[in-house]
């Protein structure tokens, strides 16, 4: 009898799992802690926003701190130029001062020097203290310009030449020996030749330092920090605009109007500053130039007249020479001295015809008389000219003094400006960072 086949042992533990269709991979990145999940763009886009405000909040306080560096640093530098300005102006008025100075040490020597061995004391005072002053600013230049010192230091040691030849023509003149009008010619050619040779290119020389110094003022620089600056903080608002659906950010708003209002003081500042430079140079700085010229090519045309008598009918040179400089003297002649200068050559002309007429004794005393005649005459327009002098050179001290400190006020009102728009930026997106967490 065959076996009955046995029955399969019913199954035990868990239930077989139906099957399960395969899912396709999410296109998108995962959820945390949901594997396979899908996450919307716009939630993947919210997600950089904190890094966004971290970096863009870094950005505008940058933009801030360059803006406040690079404009402090432009209005420190135009102060600067307004000091130098001033230190080459006065450089100018000092070389001035010395060829006036030594050229009317000449004329009054020269003309003193027709009297004889009666030289009026006075006038013996007015040279010995023309001379003293020249010497004193020469030092003075050499100390204030290092430039100078070589030109300066052939120039001092000249005029020591120069006063000591002229007391040996003097002792001679008042001995009556022809030699003394040899020594005082020897003296005077060479402090007109080689010295004011010296004196005008120390003249051209600073004169062009000065011009470069009063030009030195940039009032587009200033501007162009503040326009980027500006320029940033409205980026940054307008990126937060985007996202947080505000129009302005209160903190970036304050931030670009406190860098506003600095960049309009710097550019007003140094735009003035600009302005009144340029004026100066065309106007009393000018004037200065012109009238201090006057006044020494006058001293020099003195000079002229009184070699002239000196030389006894051998003067047209001489003579010549005056013509040029009173030539020069009408083209830097000032408005207030023209009736002086005009009163002056009257009476050189009167001399000139004395001693063109052969009345050599008759022009020598037009010559040297202190009440009448060219010597008074001159001495008129000499003081007034120095007045003209003074008046501009003062002037010109305070204008350029006065613009060496006002850039400064506002570079320090503008690094204050300056720390608190950063931290109005700072804080401004700050805010927006605190409010998205």
């Amino acid at each position: 009898m065959s076996q009955a086949t046995a029955a399969a042992p019913p199954p035990t533990g868990r239930p077989a799992a139906p099957p399960v269709q395969a899912a396709s991979a999410p296109a998108t990145g995962r959820g945390p802690g949901v594997p396979g999940a899908s996450v919307p763009a716009d939630v993947l886009a919210g997600r950089g926003i904190p890094t966004g405000l971290r970096q863009r909040r870094i950005v505008a306080a940058l933009a801030v701190a360059v803006f406040t560096i690079l404009t402090a640093a432009q209005l420190v530098l135009g102060a600067n130029a307004a000091r130098q300005a001033a230190a080459d102006a006065a450089q100018v008025i000092r070389i001035q001062d010395i060829k006036v100075d030594l050229l009317r040490a000449d004329a009054l020597a020269t003309n003193a020097f027709l009297v004889g061995g009666l030289e009026p004391p006075e006038q013996r005072a007015a040279y010995d203290e023309a001379i003293a002053t020249a010497t004193g600013t020469i030092a003075a230049a050499a100390q204030a310009q290092s430039a100078d010192q070589q030109a300066l230091a052939e120039l001092s040691g000249l005029v020591v030449r120069y006063a000591s030849d002229m007391e040996v023509a003097r002792a001679n003149n008042r001995q009556g020996l022809p030699v003394g009008a040899a020594y005082l010619r020897q003296a005077s050619s060479e402090l007109r030749g080689r010295g004011m040779t010296l004196v005008d290119a120390l003249l051209d020389a600073n004169t062009t330092r000065a011009d470069n110094s009063l030009a030195n003022q940039h009032p587009l620089w200033v501007l162009v920090p503040g326009i980027l600056a500006i320029a940033v903080l409205v980026w940054v608002n307008q990126w937060i605009a985007r996202r947080f659906r505000r129009r302005f950010n209160i903190g970036l708003v304050l931030a670009a109007g406190a860098v506003l209002a600095a960049t309009v003081a710097a550019v007003t500042v140094s735009g003035m500053q600009a302005a009144e430079n340029s004026s100066l140079s065309n106007g009393s700085y000018r004037d200065l130039v012109q009238a201090a010229q006057a006044r020494s090519q006058a001293n020099a045309a003195k000079s002229s007249e009184s070699l002239r008598l000196i030389a006894r009918g051998s003067g047209k040179a001489f003579e010549t020479a005056w013509s040029t400089q009173a030539q020069a003297v009408s083209a830097y002649l000032p408005v207030e001295a023209t009736d002086a200068w005009n009163a002056y050559t009257a009476a050189h002309a009167e001399v000139v015809a004395k001693d063109d007429a052969g009345d050599w004794d008759g022009a020598v005393a037009l010559a040297t008389s202190q009440t009448e005649g060219s010597s008074p005459a001159f001495a008129a327009y000499d003081k007034q000219v120095a007045g003209v002098v003074e008046s501009t050179a003062s002037t010109v001290r305070s204008t350029l003094d006065a613009g060496a400190w006002t850039p400064v006020l506002v570079a320090i009102g503008t690094v204050l400006a300056g720390i608190a728009a950063a931290w109005l930026a700072w804080r401004g997106v700050s805010r927006r960072l605190e409010e998205y967490a």
